[in-house]
């Protein structure tokens, strides 16, 4: 069983895809330790709520095929869990709310008002 209670060292996020304008997004790396205090404790609460040892790899539902696909990845120190998924698949809000937080978190600060 992995311990999603620790708290994690990297957190990974890439969105890529679309049909009319497809495009690949760099990937987006946090490193945790050099988060503020408050905000490793949302990162924290975001990734136990999106029981990443309890998603599939990969969700297979069909999506749309304008759909983004979203690649999620979060390091502890002695393992990792990878899921990825697409808009419109059936897959669940609260990787949607960590991708989330991980790509704008990454914004420069002028970006994020």
């Amino acid at each position: 069983m992995i311990d999603q209670t620790a708290p994690p060292i990297i957190v990974e996020c890439q969105r890529q895809g679309g049909i009319a304008f497809p495009m690949r997004r760099p990937k987006i790396t946090l490193d945790v330790a050099g988060l503020p205090a408050e905000e490793r404790a949302t990162l924290q609460h975001l990734v136990q709520a999106a029981d990443m040892a309890g998603q599939p790899a990969d969700y297979p539902g069909p999506g749309y095929p304008d759909a983004l696909e979203t690649q999620l990845t979060v390091i502890w120190p002695s393992h990792s869990a990878t899921v990825r998924f697409r808009d419109g698949d059936g897959h669940p809000a609260p990787l949607d709310e960590l991708a989330g937080w991980v790509l704008r978190h990454n914004r420069p600060e002028q970006e994020k008002k």
